[in-house]
C-alpha cells in the first residue's frame, strides 16, 4: 500500500502543477517527464468542489511588480487572519512570497537564471516559540543544453532523501529517466504516440509502478493506464480515457470498472463523466454515470474569468436542486450546521484582475445571506 501512495503522490503532483499557476516550484512538478496528465475527476474532487473554498493561485494579467493579499472572515472580531505578499521580477517571475497568520510567518525566496529556477528557500518562524525557526531548500542544476541534470532538497543544513540524479535524454531532448536517491529508477520509453513510464526498485531491478499514456497530436493524454504492485505482482490499477474541447478542457472521462480501496481518493472514479461548458455565460454542467450507466451525480456550476468555480449546485434525479450546508463556529467555539448554499462574488479592476473575492452563504430558511470569507488583493502595477 505504501507503493500505491508513492504513485499517487507522483500523479497528483503533476495534476497540481497543471491546475495551479503559482510559480513556486515543487520537486516532482519541475522534473522532466512525459506528457502531463489532465486533472482527474475523483472522490476527492467531489469533496473539494463541495466546499468551494478559496483557491490560492496567481493568475495576474499584465506586468506587475507585486501583490498584497489579505484573507478575512467578516464574522470574526479579529479582522485579518492571513496575509500574503508576492513580489515579481521584470520578467513576471515570482521571486519572493511572504505568508503571515496568527501562528507565524513563512518567507519563500526563488532565484532564477536564464528563465530557469535555480533555487528556492522557505524560512519558517512560529510566533508562539514552540518550534525553533527552520529553513527548507531546493536546488536545481542544468547541463549545457539547459536540461535538468540534478535536483537536491533539504532542511536547514541537512540534505534529505529526495535528490534526483543521473538524468538521461534522447537525441530529441526527451527525458529517458532519472534516479531518486539511488534507490528507485525511473525509465521513460517512446513508441509513436505511446509513452511508458516505469519505476523500479534499483537494487532488485523490480518494477513497482507503470504508467502508459497515449497522446494525440496536441500531446494531450487521451488514454491512461496505471499499474502498481498488488499481491506481489504488477497489476493494472485503473484505465481511463479523456476527450477535450477546443480549449483543451476535459469534457469526457471514461474509467473502466475497478475496485476502489484505501489510497484511491485521487484515482478516477469508475464510470463516465460528461462536462459541458457555456463560455458566454461562464457556466457549465457535470453529469457522472456509474459503470451501469446510472446517473449518480448531476451538478451545474459557474466559473470566473480564470476558470475557478464560483457556484456549484447538486441536482437530484428529477433535476431539483439539493440543499447544501455550512458549518458555523461561534466565539465560544461551539459549532452548528446550517442548511443553505454558497457562492463567490468576484470584483475586478480595469486590467481584468480580481481585487476582491467574497464568499456568501445563503441560508435555506430565507434569512439574509452571510459573508463568510473576504479576500482582498492589491496589485502593484
Amino acid at each position: 500500500m505504501l507503493l500505491r501512495h508513492v504513485a499517487l503522490a507522483f500523479l497528483c503532483s503533476f495534476a497540481a502543477a497543471q491546475m495551479s499557476t503559482l510559480p513556486a516550484a515543487t520537486a516532482i512538478a519541475e522534473l522532466p517527464g512525459p506528457a502531463t496528465n489532465p486533472p482527474i475527476f475523483s472522490q476527492m474532487t467531489v469533496i473539494m468542489q463541495g466546499g468551494l473554498e478559496y483557491q490560492d493561485t496567481v493568475n495576474i494579467k499584465g506586468p506587475v511588480s507585486g501583490v498584497e493579499r489579505e484573507v478575512t472572515d467578516p464574522r470574526q472580531s479579529s479582522r485579518s487572519y492571513r496575509k500574503t505578499t508576492l513580489k515579481f521580477d521584470d520578467d513576471g517571475r515570482l521571486v519572493k512570497r511572504v505568508d503571515e497568520d496568527s501562528l507565524g510567518v513563512s518567507t519563500t525566496t526563488n532565484v532564477w537564471a536564464n528563465g530557469r529556477m535555480q533555487s528556492q528557500t522557505v524560512s519558517h518562524h512560529r510566533s508562539d516559540g514552540k518550534f525553533a525557526d527552520w529553513n527548507e531548500w531546493q536546488r536545481w542544476s542544468y547541463d549545457k543544453y539547459s536540461r535538468l541534470s540534478e535536483f537536491h532538497a533539504g532542511r536547514n543544513k541537512q540534505e534529505l532523501l529526495n535528490d534526483y540524479v543521473n538524468f538521461k535524454y534522447d537525441a530529441q531532448g526527451r527525458p529517458l529517466g532519472y534516479e531518486l536517491y539511488a534507490q528507485t529508477l525511473t525509465e521513460i520509453a517512446y513508441e509513436g504516440n505511446k509513452i511508458t513510464l516505469s519505476r523500479f526498485q534499483k537494487d532488485q531491478r523490480r518494477k513497482f509502478f507503470e504508467q502508459v499514456q497515449l497522446v494525440d497530436d496536441g500531446k494531450r493524454v487521451i488514454d491512461l493506464k496505471v499499474s502498481d504492485l498488488s499481491g506481489g505482482q504488477l497489476t493494472q490499477w485503473y484505465h481511463v480515457k479523456f476527450k477535450y474541447d477546443e480549449k483543451g478542457r476535459v469534457v469526457e472521462q471514461n474509467t473502466d470498472p475497478f475496485k476502489l480501496g484505501s489510497g484511491d481518493d485521487y484515482s478516477p472514479l469508475p464510470g463516465k463523466l460528461v462536462v459541458e461548458y457555456n463560455d458566454e455565460q461562464h457556466s457549465g454542467e457535470q453529469k457522472f454515470y456509474d459503470t451501469d450507466g446510472k446517473l449518480v451525480l448531476h451538478t451545474t456550476f459557474t466559473f470566473d474569468r480564470d476558470g475557478i468555480f464560483t457556484k456549484l449546485r447538486v441536482l437530484d434525479a428529477s433535476g431539483k436542486e439539493q440543499t447544501g450546508s455550512e458549518i458555523f463556529v461561534d466565539p465560544q467555539y461551539k459549532s452548528s450546521i446550517r442548511a443553505g448554499s454558497v457562492e463567490w462574488e468576484i470584483i475586478y479592476d480595469a486590467h481584468g484582475n480580481w481585487t476582491e473575492r467574497r464568499r456568501w452563504f445563503t441560508p435555506a430558511d430565507g434569512s439574509p445571506r452571510i459573508m463568510t470569507r473576504l479576500v482582498r488583493q492589491n496589485i502593484i502595477y
